[in-house]
């Protein structure tokens, strides 16, 4: 248990139909949360920073919404968990 408040924050990485990327990253972008998205030209197609009042919130929006969107092939998540009280990096 945590005694102090922490705030999640996933890093999503999204591979997606090349031809649907635009689709895709407008569903993104409709969820609540999300901070940041950004195209790559890399073996990844989207990046997505987002951030939910709790871990279990950001599992529901992941696993509930971002994998149901048309046209995404496979997802990969990176979890941060900062503690309020405690300066950013």
């Amino acid at each position: 248990m945590y005694d102090k408040k922490v705030m999640p924050t996933a890093y999503v990485l999204i591979n997606c139909d090349f031809d649907h990327k635009d689709k895709v990253m407008k569903g993104v972008n409709q969820l609540p949360g999300i901070l940041e998205s950004a195209e790559l030209d890399t073996a990844y197609d989207i990046l997505i920073k987002l951030n939910m009042g709790t871990l279990e919130e950001l599992q529901e929006t992941i696993k509930g919404h971002i994998k149901k969107i048309p046209h995404i092939q496979s997802i990969v998540t990176l979890v941060t968990i900062q503690d309020t009280d405690r300066n950013s990096l």
